[in-house]
């Protein structure tokens, strides 16, 4: 009879655990797109909403704020990273470049205040992320200019800071953000002024 007890310990346990990890996989997923709505300012009863679940749920998984900021960057900057991978493994620089370029411009659209939060969350972890992506995009920037697909003339600084030029938001003029096409125009025609000879 004791010898069975762990192991029916063991069976009851796993649902807990199984459980508790979609719990906070939804946590993190809902932290996500309430960011993207509203800035790093959103609060735990909005992210507990969004994902279906008791306020106390995001508390116990991360009971302190910049704890849950952190790893919503985190997130973000490893599918970053990976997209930067990616973009370093296709055969042809300028599709690399155009894979990178448009998720770095993509993702900053999408979640607030992104670029402006990476000092202020998170740590020496998201400072390492960071600088891991930097050096990425430098490779593929760099790449695409030396076999002469993307122009020369600005520093690969300048290329990353042209994926914000997609993500301006507001009204300008009286002319609201055109929300059929979102941001591709625009990424179209940044892309077509970047190419060499464009």
């Amino acid at each position: 009879m004791n010898a069975e007890q762990p192991v029916a310990a063991q069976e009851t346990a796993m649902p807990v655990r199984v459980d508790a990890q979609r719990n906070a996989a939804r946590v993190l997923a809902a932290a996500r797109r309430a960011v993207a709505a509203n800035g790093l300012g959103v609060s735990y009863h909005e992210i507990a909403r969004e994902a279906g679940v008791g306020v106390g749920t995001v508390y116990r998984r991360y009971p302190d704020r910049d704890q849950l900021m952190a790893a919503v960057l985190a997130d973000i900057l490893t599918e970053l990273i990976a997209t930067a991978h990616q973009a370093l493994s296709c055969e042809d620089a300028w599709e690399g470049f155009s894979l990178l370029f448009t998720g770095l411009a993509v993702r900053t659209a999408q979640n607030a205040g992104l670029s402006g939060s990476l000092d202020q969350h998170g740590g020496p972890a998201i400072a390492e992320q960071r600088h891991q992506l930097l050096g990425l995009s430098q490779r593929v920037i760099e790449r695409a200019q030396d076999e002469g697909r993307l122009r020369r003339d600005l520093a690969w600084q300048d290329v990353l800071r042209l994926t914000g030029a997609a993500t301006v938001q507001g009204c300008v003029l009286g002319l609201e953000p055109d929300s059929a096409h979102g941001h591709r125009p625009v990424l179209t025609v940044l892309l077509d002024g970047l190419r060499a000879g464009g």
